[in-house]
């Protein structure tokens, strides 16, 4: 019986790793061929001012929770226009480019509102790294948790 569920076991931590990989996969794939159709886009330099931080809410339906982080706001002119945008970046960020730090941008030359910004891409690269990294953690910690409680099963029936 011991051996059918640990058998059980190994096959669900599979089939669970596979079913993660190919999610991860498909994640990254879309989000790669939407940030090229978005680069492919803007083309245009320009050099934006933080001229302040603002709270910005997020509502998770499932959780009913809502959730802040604070973002840059941006201001920049192109062609005469004068644009404000909001960034994307947490506020750990807020130490790197205070109030009126100049930042270069790229914008869409058909939609000066829609911008790439390369900084909080970095910034928010490693964010996702380190979250990675967590989730990567927490996984190893639960198959080791695994482990042990059967290695410990197993050395209690041999008694």
């Amino acid at each position: 019986m011991e051996s059918i569920l640990e058998k059980g076991l190994v096959v669900f931590l599979v089939l669970a790793g596979v079913v993660f990989v190919f999610s991860i996969l498909y994640i990254v794939i879309k989000g790669t061929m939407e940030e090229k159709r978005r680069r492919a886009r803007c083309t245009e330099r320009v050099v934006a001012e933080v001229i302040h931080f603002t709270d910005v809410s997020f509502y998770e339906r499932d959780e009913d929770r809502t959730y802040y982080k604070t973002a840059p706001v941006y201001e920049y002119s192109y062609k005469g226009e004068l644009c404000r945008c909001t960034g994307s970046t947490s506020s750990s960020w807020r130490k790197k480019k205070p109030d009126g730090a100049h930042v270069d941008l790229w914008v869409d030359p058909d939609n000066p509102r829609s911008y790439i910004c390369p900084e909080e891409e970095r910034n928010n690269i490693l964010q996702a790294i380190k979250w990675i990294c967590i989730f990567v953690g927490a996984v190893l910690l639960f198959i080791l948790g695994i482990y042990l409680t059967a290695a410990y099963i197993n050395g209690l029936s041999e008694f």
